[in-house]
């Protein structure tokens, strides 16, 4: 995939994203938040499942073994995690208030993360414009909180 691509769908799927917590929400307000994300976490595993088994990729399963631990579980419990949160975190703070919020911590993580090389990716160090653009992000997330 291509930079280019790569940019537009991530665009894309951010935009989708957006919707994300006002459906969990407004499904946890009929059933109970935590229902709400076994169901909303439940139609994810389908939906993969079923294009897992359309790509003909099912046997990737029998390599269950071979990742560290922390990799065979660490994505899947952030992500419950975060579903679970956005049921009632985005009444608090909205739609925009929550993305933000949630942006700024993915920002000072991954910062941190690419710096150090941690998770298995390249080191990628902490530099002046880097550090000005995520404190741009937390004075941009400040004020669109505090409003």
């Amino acid at each position: 995939m291509t930079r280019d691509t790569a940019l537009v769908a991530a665009l894309a799927i951010g935009a989708a994203v957006a919707a994300q917590a006002p459906l969990n929400s407004q499904l946890g307000r009929s059933v109970g938040g935590l229902p709400a994300t076994t169901i909303a976490l439940g139609v994810s595993f389908l939906t993969l499942l079923i294009l897992t088994t359309i790509a003909g990729q099912l046997g990737g399963f029998s390599d269950i073994r071979k990742p560290p631990l922390y990799a065979l579980i660490g994505g899947g419990l952030v992500g419950a995690l975060y579903v679970g949160s956005i049921v009632w975190t985005v009444r608090a703070l909205g739609v925009t208030g929550l993305s933000v919020v949630t942006l700024a911590g993915q920002f000072a993580a991954a910062l941190a993360i690419d710096h150090f090389g941690w998770l298995g990716v390249e080191r990628s160090p902490i530099t002046l414009a880097k550090v000005a653009g995520v404190a741009l992000v937390a004075a941009g997330t400040y004020l669109i909180v505090a409003d």
